[in-house]
């Protein structure tokens, strides 16, 4: 499996984090925080398996660098990151959402039609980063690993599980 490293992971994980930090408002941890076990609520690990194929466990955030998704982080079994999640609560924090990604890092940005009422797959070298929102509830999908590992069409297969919960 390939994982992000050097310039690709710090984009990622920089991007993760705008608009996240525990004291924005646009942080909805709060509101949608991990369980116990430091699952997602509308992602879990299993989820993650069912459609990657990749087994995965949720690790908390912050422990481990780049471990920064509201709402869930998730690690292949040898402790490498594979994906981060924040939910999002509304059309607002959508929009923030969209408007917060970098046209220099993701210089392509793909409309998903038939996800959700309104999704974009942003693209950059190594990196990706996927947006969708369904009434007020959204996600936002960050894969620290690349294509080969988390393909486009597994991202948007996890973000289709997330926005029915």
């Amino acid at each position: 499996m390939r994982y992000l490293s050097g310039a690709g992971l710090i984009t990622a994980l920089a991007v993760a984090a705008c608009g996240q930090r525990p004291d924005s408002p646009h942080d909805t941890g709060a509101r949608y925080p991990a369980d116990a076990a430091g699952e997602c609520r509308v992602l879990t690990s299993a989820d993650i398996q069912a459609a990657t194929g990749t087994v995965v466990k949720a690790v908390g955030r912050g422990s481990m660098p780049g471990a920064g998704g509201t709402c869930g982080n998730y690690a292949t079994a040898d402790s490498e990151l594979f994906l981060g999640v924040n939910r999002l609560a509304s059309r607002t924090e959508y929009a923030a959402s969209v408007a917060a990604v970098p046209r220099d890092v993701y210089p392509q940005r793909r409309k998903l039609i038939g996800l959700g009422e309104e999704a974009v797959l942003f693209v950059g070298p190594g990196v990706r980063y996927l947006v969708a929102r369904q009434g007020e509830a959204g996600i936002v999908l960050f894969p620290l690993v690349d294509e080969r590992a988390l393909s486009d069409e597994q991202l948007r297969s996890l973000a289709e599980r997330a926005l029915v919960h």
